[in-house]
């Protein structure tokens, strides 16, 4: 990697980190970014390209909007378009000495358009795949090389004490060979034994070599060695732990708040934070402030074992649990956001009167901030499964912090989704309030057809006038942003809309 940095070149340098699952991608390509940070000294960007299945990646439009507010570009000024977002980073971006690491990437299309417009910038990616439509842009492959023998056995000697493994050289060496080379398989059994400092090397061999012939009966994988492994850890966890294991790899993209994390054990006090301890000390939940997260790998095991191990109602109710969790805090966040205005869904009335969770507003629309990939997973989940009942409360729940931040794109999407589900549960109050706060959105990207076409059906619904002044407010402000444009759609909004359907005239912009 230092040799290719230092050859010259008319464009940004491009190394894709390819290899199995715990083979140690993401942690050479940060080492290597820390060690040679002075080179880029206008910034290092992180994106997470990962997402819970190969069949539905995250598009580069969004990874692209992440990557203009890291350079400093507004929320509410990143162009709803993929080819204005690609525009501008390439404009931001030129010559400039930056490090963009895109972390588990699925395809080539997700990358390419991150591609820095400078010759002294540097590309990271790291993937499973071999990305070879990256060789286009010039693209350097390299895998990560395998942990050898000595390497386990100073892991091992590191975590459970020189002397411990001297005495069992020969199985530390059997043990360095079952891992297969994978520091993540090496971490996890030198955790396993680290927490049995009664059990000998030569039963985690024996354990290790059972469970590789269990596993060979399933389809074959780059990843075998670090998948025995972190079996063998799951197997020695007590009831509780591994029940908690299962639920929490529910959550649709198993990165949970602490207290998501606590609700979803269902065990009170010492006993859950026991349970988190030891599924932290096998290697099997990684803790960091205020958040338990997953390895993809062991994400990917722990919802195997729930499909093995638990009901099909066992684990529809944690994900229903996951969800109704997250509408709860959304609500109580956007009542501290917007506190005056009028809502419809079920959960306001439960909320209306407790003592805020957060200091002020800034805070809760920043806890809307750090959770957002999660809401909106979760309402992609909600979706899917046609539990339309969340899909449209979390999207009325969103409103203030949409309003506020700008997120377009999830704006437009989950509004979509939460109009199609209003309106197949026959709800027209809660589709015409989503349409009204989704006209807002082309209304601020001066997308006048688009406003017009979702939100002028809503005072023809059943019930819309007991939402008038919103609806009055809404189609104020879309009648007087037209009647500022000159063309044809703008002139289109003003012959239609005609007469706003209540002479209230409460914008949504005031409390809310």
């Amino acid at each position: 990697m230092e040799a290719w940095h230092r050859e010259e070149s008319e464009r940004a340098l491009v190394i894709a980190l390819t290899g199995p699952g715990g083979v140690g991608k993401t942690t050479l390509a940060c080492q290597w970014l820390r060690q040679y940070e002075r080179r880029f000294p206008h910034g290092q960007l992180y994106v997470d390209a990962g997402t819970r299945s190969a069949e539905h990646p995250i598009a580069a439009a969004e990874l692209l909007g992440r990557l203009l507010r890291a350079l400093g570009v507004p929320a509410e000024r990143v162009p709803l378009e993929m080819s204005e977002r690609l525009s501008w980073y390439r404009s931001l971006t030129a010559g400039r000495s930056l490090s963009v690491l895109v972390d588990n990437a699925v395809s080539t299309a997700q990358v390419r358009p991150l591609l820095p417009d400078s010759a002294t910038s540097t590309l990271l990616v790291t993937s499973r795949s071999h990305l070879v439509g990256l060789t286009m842009e010039g693209a350097r492959f390299m895998e990560p090389a395998p942990l050898n023998s000595e390497e386990v056995i100073q892991l091992l000697s590191h975590k459970l004490g020189r002397s411990r493994v001297l005495r069992e050289m020969g199985n530390a060496r059997l043990l360095a060979k079952l891992c297969g080379g994978s520091p993540l398989a090496a971490t996890e059994i030198s955790a396993w034994l680290a927490a049995r400092p009664h059990r000998s090397l030569a039963h985690a061999a024996n354990q290790l070599r059972e469970q590789r012939q269990r596993l060979a009966t399933l389809p074959p994988s780059d990843d075998f060695s670090a998948r025995s492994v972190v079996d063998i850890c799951y197997r020695g966890l007590s009831s509780q732990a591994a029940t908690l294991y299962r639920r929490l790899a529910q959550h649709p993209r198993g990165d949970l708040p602490v207290e998501l994390t606590r609700h979803l054990a269902g065990i009170e006090g010492s006993d859950c934070e026991r349970a988190l301890a030891e599924l932290h000390d096998a290697r099997l939940l990684e803790a960091g402030p205020q958040r338990y997260w997953f390895h993809d790998l062991v994400l990917a095991h722990a919802r195997t074992m729930s499909l093995v191990e638990d009901a099909p109602t066992d684990r529809r109710r944690t994900l229903h649990s996951v969800i109704d969790w997250y509408i709860g805090r959304a609500v109580e966040a956007d009542l501290v956001v917007t506190p005056r205005r009028p809502r419809f869904g079920q959960h306001y009335p439960n909320r209306s009167n407790d003592w805020p969770v957060w200091d002020g507003p800034e805070a809760a629309l920043d806890w809307f901030e750090r959770e957002r990939g999660n809401l909106r997973a979760v309402i992609i989940e909600a979706h899917h499964n046609q539990w339309d009942e969340p899909v449209w409360q979390l999207c009325e729940a969103m409103w203030g912090f949409f309003f506020h931040r700008k997120h377009y794109r999830d704006w437009i999407d989950s509004h979509r989704l939460g109009i199609e589900a209003a309106s197949r549960l026959g709800h027209p109050l809660a589709e015409s309030r989503l349409r009204c706060q989704l006209a807002f959105a082309y209304l601020d990207l001066e997308h006048f057809e688009a406003a017009m076409d979702v939100c002028l059906p809503a005072p023809r619904l059943p019930d819309a006038g007991r939402d008038s002044a919103e609806l009055a407010a809404t189609l104020s402000e879309l009648t007087s942003a037209a009647r500022r444009g000159n063309d044809e759609s703008s002139r289109k909004v003003v012959r239609f809309s005609g007469p706003v359907p209540s002479r209230e005239r409460v914008s949504p912009r005031s409390g809310g």
